[in-house]
């Protein structure tokens, strides 16, 4: 794992495109969720979130490559995205359950192919409780 870059209102991290790290993604958005003022509702939701999203760019990247994932938050509301390197197979489609799982724990999301790598990016604002 490395630190790619550290912000005022967000991290930049690299890590290995491998199953065992989705813990980490976990943590680092619900830190940032946390900092921003989230409850611990939303902070399940998006710790799913993270889940969906960390979990579609694995099924889409090469083996033996690193996932490059990025949170912040801004007034309330929390950006996260999920970049790697893709399979020669990959495809920006998401499956319904994948689609209605992020759906229902964040406001807004989107999937794109381009130049030879995935990403995954949503954002969920912080509601109060």
């Amino acid at each position: 794992m490395s630190a790619t870059g550290v912000g005022a209102d967000g991290v930049v991290v690299s890590i290995p495109a491998q199953s065992g790290y989705l813990s980490l993604c976990r943590v680092n958005a619900s830190a940032i969720g946390a900092m921003l003022g989230f409850g611990v509702d939303a902070l399940d939701d998006l710790r799913l979130a993270v889940t969906e999203a960390v979990t579609w760019s694995l099924d889409r990247s090469k083996s033996g490559t690193r996932m490059e994932l990025s949170v912040s938050g801004v007034d309330g509301k929390l950006h996260f995205a999920v970049v790697a390197e893709a399979s020669e197979t990959a495809s920006p489609d998401i499956d319904d359950l994948a689609s209605a799982i992020l759906g229902a724990m964040v406001d807004e999301f989107s999937t794109k192919l381009e130049d030879g790598r995935t990403r995954l990016a949503f954002s969920k604002s912080r509601s109060p409780e």
